[in-house]
């Protein structure tokens, strides 16, 4: 029998005995799982190799979106310090690649920031109303590598950084804390327009009337809003006493210039019925709305962002006037302007009467001296001191300084800047340095007065860190945007005259964007702060007269050397009419004062393949 035959009578045996078969099938079996196990613990392996992998693969992806955050928060700390960034090479750390590294969380990350384009105007919907900024738009690159596997990830995008000017606001409370709440409480009824925002709580009512619509005197349309970061109360914050909603009324619509529709307040608006009564006021009224955070007041301080800018504005369509010190003109006040190089000192040239407008050169059309002392003017009787001024005629200043100019074969910088945006940057402070208090009796202060006309010649803001007092009607002829900046902001009728003293107030109107500071009503209540009704501080008695405010009240800190309590009724003041909203030009960006502390929010507009 050969071998073959031998294997199949085998093969016939085991087959034949059903134990045979059991093993034969067992050991299949066997085989079978092995196989199966084999394979599963190769897929486990390969499943492990994976989601460490995938682990790793966001960790970098994750570390990398930490290098975008810090990239954008790089540039918004610069925007916050008042200066645009630019792109990341111009900033010390960047490596020669224009990456800026960090170490976070066993990874490197770097970012590089490139800025392609110039800022341009952009628009926004805001509750119901459109807002202007100006959008910068920046490219971040980020980058992160493992310092433990080098695992590593890349990610590119772009994002739009929006400066937004506060005189895009009727009314902006941007302190922290107690000093954020806004007080709007008028005696006779205010009529006013404008967007209107409160970094706290709003305490609203009145007696008579205050009525929020979207027009302004000469039938403009104007957009407007109330919002708070807190609530909206009907009550005297200082006392708790509360008022009926029915004089509280808010237009609900864009469109039309009568009062109508309207909507009144019922009760407060909180968190807890804020759905229902924001849907009722169609979101022209909102509660438990974000922060918006601005220039703080060190800006103003001697030494600080807006005198350094005065001195060099550092800008092509900007210039400066820089008036400081205290004592006689030529004396102990300096002047210095920014052309036709940064800081030249112009003192001698201003000291003389009539100013000159070169050394040798006595002639000019301006015939009487643009900047004087008025020492201890009058008392002001909220502070219980008497007032030591620099008396500033922006008008004759702005000619002095275009003759000046002109002399020596040059122009405004603005003169050729088609898109606006430019303008005079002037500071002026009494303050010996930083330091100053500014708590001795007499106080010193910055007074804006009239000698010909209220005219300006270009878009200008005034900054100080001393209270200003503006005397007179104001930029009332060819109106121009213009911000007044101070530790206070006090008006002075066109019938006053020194020393004052709650004389009889005459009807005067200012055009401007207020920037100062208040004495807020202490948290739990005692002395009232004034409200909204006395941000800018009035000396006389304005009964049966008006004021007329076209501009922003725009409140950031609590004052500092200007702390006298409100008080009503002379020898203090006693209340005129109001008519008090946001000037509607302000739209319009060529109309923006130059340096406007602003609000900045980021916007991401998609990554980049």
């Amino acid at each position: 029998m050969n071998i073959k035959s031998k294997q199949e009578k085998l093969w016939r045996s085991v087959l034949a005995n059903e134990n045979g078969i059991s093993l034969i099938m067992f050991l299949a079996i066997v085989s079978l799982l092995a196989v199966l196990a084999l394979g599963a613990l190769q897929s486990a392996n390969l499943n492990i190799l994976s989601s460490d992998s995938h682990k790793k693969i966001k960790r970098a992806f994750y570390s990398a979106e930490v290098g975008l955050d810090l990239a954008v928060d790089a540039i918004i700390t610069e925007f916050e310090n008042l200066s645009s960034y630019t792109q990341s090479a111009d900033y010390d750390g960047a490596d020669g690649d224009g990456f800026i590294s960090r170490t976070f969380n066993n990874y490197t990350v770097s970012y590089k920031v490139t800025n392609p384009s110039g800022k341009f105007v952009y628009q926004t919907v805001s509750g119901n109303n459109l807002i202007n900024h100006y959008a910068h738009t920046y490219k971040i690159e980020a980058k992160s590598v493992s310092t433990k596997d080098g695992s590593k990830n890349d990610l590119k995008e772009t994002v739009r950084i929006l400066e937004t000017p506060l005189v895009q606001f009727f009314i902006f409370y941007g302190g922290s804390g107690n000093a954020a709440d806004l007080e709007i409480l008028p005696g006779p009824t205010l009529n006013s327009w404008g967007r209107i925002h409160s970094n706290g709580d709003i305490y609203v009512g009145t007696n008579n009337y205050f009525n929020l619509r979207n027009y302004d005197e000469s039938g403009i349309i104007s957009p407007h809003a109330m919002t708070a970061t807190g609530s909206i109360y009907l009550k005297r914050k200082n006392n708790g006493s509360t008022y009926s909603g029915d004089h509280v009324v808010v237009k609900t619509a864009s469109t039309g210039t009568s009062f109508t529709p309207t909507t009144i307040f019922t009760g407060d608006i909180t968190k807890d019925n804020e759905e229902s009564e924001e849907a009722r006021f169609g979101n022209y009224v909102l509660v438990n709305e974000d922060i918006l955070t601005a220039t703080n007041k060190t800006a103003f301080n001697r030494g600080g962002f807006y005198e350094t800018r005065a001195g060099d504005p550092d800008a092509s369509n900007i210039d400066g006037i820089k008036i400081v010190g205290t004592g006689g003109v030529g004396d102990g006040i300096t002047i210095t302007v920014s052309q036709p190089s940064a800081n030249t000192d112009v003192t001698s040239l201003l000291a003389t009467n009539p100013p000159s407008i070169s050394e040798g050169v006595a002639s000019t059309t301006v015939d009487s001296p643009p900047i004087y002392e008025s020492t201890s003017a009058f008392t002001d009787n909220r502070e219980d001191r008497a007032v030591s001024f620099t008396d500033i005629d922006l008008n004759l200043l702005e000619q002095w300084y275009v003759e000046y100019l002109s002399n020596q074969s040059l122009s405004l910088k603005s003169a050729s800047d088609s898109d606006g945006g430019g303008g005079i940057l002037v500071y002026a402070s009494r303050s010996a340095n930083a330091s100053s208090a500014n708590d001795s009796d007499p106080m010193q202060a910055i007074r804006l007065v009239k000698s010909v006309t209220p005219q300006l010649l270009d878009e200008t803001t005034v900054a100080s860190d001393n209270a200003i007092y503006v005397q007179g009607d104001f930029n009332t002829v060819s109106t121009r945007g213009v911000a007044l900046i101070g530790d206070a902001v006090n008006i002075l009728s066109n019938n006053w005259s020194d020393p004052g003293g709650c004389n009889s107030a005459s009807n005067t109107t200012y055009n401007a964007a207020f920037f100062g500071g208040n004495v807020p009503t202490p948290e739990g209540g005692g002395t009232y702060s004034g409200g909204l009704e006395n941000y800018p501080r009035m000396h006389e008695k304005w009964s049966g007269k008006t004021a007329y405010i076209n501009g922003s009240f725009i409140n950031l800190w609590s004052s500092s050397q200007a702390t006298g309590s409100w008080s009503y009724g002379c020898p203090v003041y006693t209340a005129p009419t109001r008519t008090w909203g946001w000037d509607v030009n302000f739209q319009n960006p060529s109309y923006w004062p130059p340096f406007i502390p602003s609000i900045f929010s980021v916007e991401r507009v998609g990554q980049i393949e």
